[in-house]
C-alpha cells in the first residue's frame, strides 16, 4: 500500500474544494446570465407591446376625434338636406334674403319633384327684380343659408341702364330618401 502523506492529501481536498468552488460557480454564473438574458429579453417584449399599445391608443384617439367629426358633419348634412322638405321653412328663409337684400319678387312658382337614387329634388321658379349687385348676393345667400338650395338656371335681363335687373332663376330644394 501506498503511503499518503497528510500534505498530499491536503493538497488534494484543497484541489477538489477549489474544482467543485469554481464549478458551482460557474453552474450560477451560467444560471445568472441565463436568466439575465432572459430577463432583457421579456423587458424588449414587454416594451415593444407598451410603445404598441400606446401607438394603439393614439390611433384610437384619432379614430375617435375623426367620428365625432363625421357625426358633427352629418348632423349638419341632415339639417341641410332633412328627410322631410318643410318648404315653408325654406320659403321663409328665401323671402328673408330678399328683404335683407332689397329684391322684389315678382313670381314664385314651385315646380314638380324629381326622384334621384339617393334624394328627391324640389325646383322652385322664381322671377326676381333688383340690382345686379344685390341678385348677385342673393345667390350667395342661398348657398350659405342653413338648407341646401342649389341655383341651376339663371338668366338676368335689364331693358335700361337706369332700370333694375330682372332675374328668373330655378332653385333646387333638396330631401333625403
Amino acid at each position: 500500500m501506498m503511503k499518503i502523506s497528510v500534505k498530499t492529501l491536503d493538497r488534494i481536498g484543497l484541489f477538489l474544494v477549489i474544482t467543485l468552488s469554481f464549478t458551482c460557480g460557474y453552474w450560477v454564473i451560467k444560471d445568472s446570465l441565463s436568466k439575465h438574458r432572459q430577463l432583457l429579453q421579456e423587458n424588449e417584449i414587454v416594451s415593444k407591446s407598451l410603445n404598441q399599445l400606446k401607438s394603439a391608443e393614439d390611433n384610437f384617439k384619432n379614430i375617435n376625434l375623426l367620428v365625432i367629426q363625421t357625426k358633427k358633419e352629418l348632423e349638419f348634412l341632415d339639417k341641410r338636406i332633412p328627410k322631410t322638405v318643410n318648404i315653408g321653412e325654406v320659403l321663409k328663409e328665401i323671402d328673408f334674403a330678399m328683404e335683407t337684400r332689397k329684391i322684389a319678387l315678382i313670381s314664385l312658382q314651385p315646380m314638380p319633384s324629381v326622384e334621384e337614387k339617393l334624394y328627391t329634388k324640389i325646383p322652385i321658379k322664381l322671377k326676381l327684380k333688383g340690382s345686379f349687385v344685390d341678385i348677385y348676393n342673393l345667390l350667395y345667400d342661398f348657398e350659405t343659408m342653413n338648407r341646401m338650395l342649389v341655383a341651376e338656371n339663371m338668366t338676368i335681363s335689364r331693358s335700361n341702364l337706369d332700370e333694375d335687373c330682372q332675374a328668373e332663376l330655378t332653385a333646387n330644394v333638396y330631401q333625403r330618401e
